[in-house]
């Protein structure tokens, strides 16, 4: 009913109905993306563009740029374009061999491109060198590619047992989704429970960041019943 006086309002003023309806989704948008959190940032890609194009010069003046190169190829990998990703990692090798972002990212992008044992030597790498790094999303990957390699058990269990004491509320119900999707149900529940005490542990701006993805943890505990 407020909105639809809203509405009204603004109808008035412009006089144009579709106008006003223009400025009341404007303005839902906004009200949403500062309160609430859940839709996605359509601004998101423009930024990514932007600063694609700046690491692009960085490169050109200075070719030998390692970190530049590291943040182009995160950059493509966020864009899900793997190919691109795994090309500009390469260029960063000699520098950040070692880094655990790099294995990361490396490890992932070979998943994507279809490498899974390439990619899980990288993965494993990545937490070799730093176990709580990029939020337990490597103990994602390497969940889903034990599971695909049918690996025994016990090393499953372990690095779920690890993406529990190192992962956030996003890669649990990231995990969460994995183990729906290949019927396992009681980890599912676990880590979708997870997801949902994280977020209602957290407070200011990280309990917006996380609002999502405990809703859709939510909607996952109804089908993993």
């Amino acid at each position: 009913m407020k909105i639809f006086g809203l509405y009204i309002i603004l109808s008035l003023l412009t006089g144009n109905p579709i106008l006003a309806l223009v400025l009341l989704l404007v303005i839902f948008f906004f009200a949403e993306r500062r309160f609430i959190g859940v839709l996605p940032d359509i601004f998101k890609p423009m930024r990514r563009a932007n600063r694609v194009r700046q690491l692009k010069k960085v490169i050109q003046v200075n070719p030998a740029d390692a970190e530049a190169y590291l943040e182009l190829g995160e950059t493509y990998f966020r864009q899900e374009k793997y190919g691109k990703a795994y090309d500009f990692l390469k260029n960063a090798s000699k520098k950040m061999t070692g880094h655990p972002l790099y294995h990361f990212y490396l490890g992932a992008s070979l998943y994507h491109l279809g490498n899974a044992e390439e990619g899980r030597k990288e993965l494993e790498q990545a937490l070799e060198i730093n176990p709580k790094g990029s939020f337990g999303e490597p103990y994602v990957y390497l969940l889903e590619i034990y599971i695909e390699q049918k690996q025994p058990e016990e090393l499953i269990n372990n690095t779920y047992n690890r993406l529990l004491s190192y992962g956030s509320t996003k890669t649990f119900y990231q995990a969460g989704k994995l183990f729906l999707k290949y019927k396992d149900m009681n980890r599912a529940r676990r880590l979708f429970r997870e997801t949902v005490d994280n977020y209602e542990a957290s407070r200011g701006a990280l309990r917006k960041a996380n609002r999502r993805w405990a809703i859709l943890a939510k909607i996952g505990l109804l089908s993993a019943k």
